[in-house]
């Protein structure tokens, strides 16, 4: 039995795990508040004569109504998602009007959602009472008390009867609910269906009018330069327009000026074609010129030829070099060198003594006549112009070998070559000469001849070649003679100098610049190659005096070797000999072309300005008179 206000913890387990579905606490039986028969309550010890209190409230009010676990039908079943109730028939749906509409319209849908009402309840029938209350018992009423309880437990059984009858009916109403709600959820599996196929093609029409506006935009931005590029083009028409029609107005004073240009025109060709036979004329003067010119040129050279001969083929020139700082101290004055006012000669003058040192006898003098005679006070440029006709030779088409010859120290390298710090005014005889050529074969260009030129700087060192335009380290230990293109300086600066008891800056070798030049006039059908030579010979040497020991004592032999071997060229050439030992050194050999009949030759002696090298000087100026003396015949120019 169930006591009153416990109806609804009393419900079906069907409506309990409806309630546990829902989220709810599951609905328990409440333990039963009717009497057990045969235990009577206990009273309060206070109150043991009164009677027992009755419920004055309960049987005031009647029984409590009966909770119910689900008063409606929204309680007992579960909530249906809101898309799983869109009805079928009430879906619109909409498709893309046009592709060229900037929007897209899309169908909307409409969900209704079906509920059902619950089915309404009974209510309860109250307890039948007595008149307007029901009556009280007394607590020792014990049967009334019983018949009352069997009048409500009677009550409760309709009750329950009835509450059956209604689970009965809800769960009925539940399984059609259920019903619908699963076909409602497949409705909307269906529509959600639907909605991601309308959502991918809404995508799609988005993206396309999304391209169809940057399109629009395009062809906008496309529409403005075109109408941008017309108002432009209308302009440069109505400019075009404008120089047209002035074009037009100016076309008549063309066509004036046309005519009169066509008449002066006219006159022109008439005295073009005059003076065209004016040029012929001139053509053939300028012909008879140049062919004038050449004859000259060609008589200058016989004419420089033979001044060339005139001098001799051989020619000497003595140079003395001034006193240096350090030596005026030592040495006052040059006493024993005396020059004639010809320029030409040069005197000699010693004193000597008897044996035994009590008289004095009268000086010994000893002349010499040369070409030209320098005294120390002429400059560089002053030696120059003596051989700078014979230079102009070379560049004739003869060969020309100048070389410098005279002890150590006695200034040769300075008058070939210059001071290690050269200028205009100090430059050598080799860069002069090499400048004076170049000038002369740019003012020969102006009568058609053109030069090719070809250098090579050599040293004779101990007997073997040495190419002075590369270093040391590249060099193997003997050359063969070659042509090499390089400039002064680099040769100057490879070439063997030492010191030694006569001059601290000693060459101790033989230097050899030679220029080759080879000229050609095409006009004439002229060719011209020939050598010039110009060479700085180490200086002789006393061994008694330079006490040259080891290296610089083979060096010293060398020179004085290669030397007496060109004396003895040159000696055999002035005799005429069959036999000229050109072979006997490397200098001879790789002068041979130079020292020949057919080449102009040129010795600078050079003398030393102190007294105690008389006896070096005096051996010098005889060999130089000697050279002076040879007659080695007419040179020849190298022309084709």
């Amino acid at each position: 039995m169930e006591g009153p206000g416990s109806a609804s913890q009393g419900l079906p387990l069907t409506e309990q795990k409806l309630n546990v579905d829902q989220g709810g606490p599951a609905l328990t039986k409440a333990a039963s508040r009717l009497p057990i028969p045969g235990l009577r309550p206990k009273r309060p010890a206070t109150g043991e004569n009164e009677p027992p209190k009755q419920d004055w409230k309960r049987a005031r009010m009647g029984p409590a109504p009966t909770k119910r676990a689900s008063m409606s039908v929204a309680t007992l079943r579960p909530k249906a998602p809101l898309a799983a109730s869109v009805h079928r028939s009430q879906l619109v749906s909409g498709r893309c009007r046009s592709s060229s509409r900037a929007g897209v319209a899309i169908g909307a849908a409409t969900t209704t959602v079906m509920t059902r009402r619950p089915v309404p309840v009974p209510a309860a029938p109250k307890p039948a009472t007595t008149g307007g209350e029901e009556k009280k018992r007394a607590p020792w009423d014990l049967k009334g008390q019983v018949s009352d309880l069997r009048i409500k437990v009677g009550a409760y059984k309709e009750k329950t009867q009835r509450l059956a009858g209604e689970n009965e009916a809800l769960k009925q109403q539940l399984d059609g609910l259920e019903k619908e709600l699963k076909h409602a959820m497949t409705e909307n599996r269906e529509l959600g269906s639907r909605a991601s196929l309308l959502a991918s093609e809404l995508q799609v029409c988005q993206n396309q009018a999304e391209e169809r506006r940057q399109e629009a935009l395009e062809l906008s931005a496309q529409k403005q330069q075109l109408e941008e590029t017309l108002q432009s083009k209308t302009r440069v028409i109505g400019e075009l327009e404008g120089v047209k029609r002035e074009m037009v107005e100016a076309n008549g004073d063309l066509a004036t000026r046309l005519q009169t240009r066509e008449a002066e025109l006219r006159l022109a060709e008439e005295s073009l074609a005059q003076r065209s036979q004016d040029n012929e004329m001139l053509r053939a003067q300028v012909a008879k010129q140049e062919q004038k010119l050449h004859e000259l040129e060609m008589e200058r050279r016989y004419l420089h030829n033979m001044v060339q001969e005139l001098k001799g083929n051989i020619r000497v020139f003595c140079r003395v070099r001034p006193l240096l700082a350090c030596e005026k101290e030592a040495q006052k004055g040059m006493g024993h060198l005396h020059f004639l006012p010809d320029n030409k000669s040069l005197a000699l003058s010693k004193a000597e003594e008897s044996h035994t040192g009590r008289e004095r006898k009268d000086d010994i003098t000893y002349e010499f006549n040369f070409d030209r005679v320098f005294p120390p006070p002429s400059s560089q440029e002053d030696v120059f112009e003596e051989i700078a006709l014979l230079v102009q030779s070379a560049l004739d088409g003869y060969h020309v070998c100048i070389f410098a010859y005279g002890q150590t120290g006695s200034g040769k390298t300075y008058t070939m070559e210059g001071p290690d710090e050269m200028s205009p005014d100090t430059a050598g005889m080799i860069p002069r000469a090499v400048q004076q050529i170049f000038k002369a074969s740019r003012e020969m260009e102006t009568k058609g001849w053109k030069y090719n030129f070809t250098a090579n700087f050599l040293e004779i060192y101990n007997e073997s070649l040495r190419d002075l335009l590369v270093l040391r380290s590249e060099q193997s230990s003997e050359l063969e003679i070659k042509r090499v293109l390089k400039l002064l300086q680099t040769a100057k600066a490879h070439r063997s100098v030492a010191k030694t008891m006569l001059n601290e800056h000693s060459s101790r070798s033989h230097s050899l610049f030679q220029l080759r030049i080879e000229g050609r006039n095409a006009s004439q059908d002229l060719q011209t190659a020939s050598v010039l030579s110009l060479v700085d010979l180490a200086g002789s040497e006393r061994l008694d005096k330079s006490l040259s020991k080891g290296e610089r004592l083979r060096e010293t032999q060398a020179i004085n070797s290669s030397l007496s071997n060109l004396g003895l060229v040159i000696m055999a050439l002035s005799s005429k000999e069959a036999h000229v030992p050109y072979r006997n050194s490397k200098l001879t050999y790789l002068l041979q072309n130079s020292l020949g009949g057919n080449s102009k030759m040129l010795m600078f002696v050079n003398i030393s300005p102190l007294e105690e090298n008389f006896s070096e000087s005096l051996n010098a100026l005889r060999f130089a008179r000697k050279v002076n003396e040879c007659v080695i015949g007419t040179a020849q120019t190298n022309r084709k």
